[in-house]
């Protein structure tokens, strides 16, 4: 690659139910102390047996007139992109912004069936029904608020999706074609979300688990995961761009992989399908399995899931025992948002010199007594990391992460 092409980032926002402030949520995982997940109000009136979800607490912008096109999903990207391109301190509009959500806004969807069935008319349907529903609807608000005049567009690829955001804003940085742009993603709680992670019993369904202890990846006793709601956002830039403009650096995208499963399976995940993404990523990177001191795993607390990433590690690294940790633990399944929020906060770690400990693995699943996640706060350099967004539809998405 170009040394002037070379990725790096410049800004960062994220929000979830740990909060905004990127220093206190990393004080929260440099500690490895549990925050409790609120229960789904929701999730209680139609009887759910999944209690727990990761809200965001925060206000969001209520300008009607700024917001009017925008879900909830939208509203907590615009607030985590403002913080990215507000740390970024960048100016120019002629950025890309390659962002989005699992879907369209679900509570508009809902919305606008119920007042179908209710008045048998059209007639009643608000006129910003169709930008708050469609799939592109993050990047477009996103685009339109700050007036960028690159490319926008969205990137859906369900769990990976804030990964893959992040993958192909990098591309068009690499190839030329942007020398800047704005790429995460972002998601929000919804009934129907919650409903349906319940019925295929990826979600945690045990109501008797206290509210900290919710999810816990690679614990013996592992029941599913916490959906969450918040956004990641970053500030990608060519290294030649942001040292002209006296910019400070944070972290540095090195490289990345992409694969599917190929394996037929919806839900389930192959660990021949993310050993490939790794390879891949090594390779773009330019890097060896050695050069790797820590990974930030998908870990989204499934029985099967945990497991198969892990295997793919163990392979990976000839048997060599890596770092490795979830955060989801503390912030739940972010879903389209967990990618991108995941990178800041492994970005943090590289910047920093710590490794977040994966919550509440104790007991462990013994099947990883010989090749255990990091359970207890680490403070040691770390040089280059991956991060895993394992998806839906057998979508796998590496990124190699290194400090400045």
């Amino acid at each position: 690659m170009e040394r002037g092409r070379q990725v790096v980032i410049t800004g960062a926002g994220l929000c979830c139910h740990l909060g905004d402030e990127l220093a206190a949520i990393t004080a929260t995982l440099r500690a490895g102390r549990p925050v409790a997940f609120a229960e789904y109000a929701p999730g209680r009136d139609y009887g759910a047996r999944c209690r727990w979800a990761g809200l965001y607490g925060g206000a969001l912008d209520d300008d009607r007139q700024r917001t009017r096109f925008m879900g909830r999903a939208g509203k907590l990207a615009y607030h985590a992109a403002a913080a990215a391109l507000a740390q970024s301190g960048l100016e120019r509009r002629d950025l890309a912004v390659i962002a989005g959500s699992g879907t369209g806004d679900v509570e508009t969807i809902c919305a606008v069936d119920k007042k179908l069935r209710e008045t048998h008319s059209a007639r009643r349907i608000s006129p910003v029904v169709v930008p708050r529903m469609m799939a592109s609807t993050v990047a477009a608000n996103l685009a339109a608020i700050f007036g960028a005049t690159g490319p926008s567009f969205t990137v859906s690829a369900a769990c990976a999706g804030g990964a893959l955001n992040l993958v192909v804003a990098a591309e068009l940085i690499e190839r030329g074609h942007i020398d800047a742009a704005l790429a995460g993603g972002a998601e929000a709680a919804d009934p129907i979300f919650h409903a349906g992670f319940e019925a295929m019993r990826a979600c945690n369904c045990n109501p008797e688990d206290p509210p900290e202890r919710a999810c816990r990846p690679y614990a013996a006793d592992r029941a599913g995961f916490v959906f969450g709601e918040g956004a990641g956002m970053v500030l990608l830039e060519t290294r030649a761009a942001a040292e002209r403009r006296g910019a400070a650096i944070l972290g540095v995208l090195r490289g990345f992989g992409m694969s599917s499963d190929g394996s037929g399976d919806m839900v389930a995940p192959s660990a021949d399908g993310v050993l490939e993404a790794m390879r891949r990523a090594l390779a773009h990177a330019g890097v060896a399995p050695r050069d790797i001191d820590y990974v930030n795993t998908h870990g989204t607390s499934t029985p099967l899931g945990d497991l198969s990433e892990v295997r793919a590690l163990r392979r990976l690294f000839d048997g060599r025992r890596v770092a490795y940790s979830s955060t989801k633990g503390y912030t739940g399944h972010t879903v389209s948002a967990a990618g991108a929020i995941e990178a800041i906060l492994t970005w943090t770690m590289l910047r920093e010199g710590w490794i977040a400990p994966s919550l509440n693995a104790d007991p462990l699943d013994p099947e990883l007594e010989d090749y255990p996640p990091s359970i207890r706060p680490t403070e040691r350099p770390i040089g280059v990391a991956l991060s895993n967004s394992l998806g839906f539809g057998g979508t796998n998405v590496t990124l190699v992460l290194s400090a400045w």
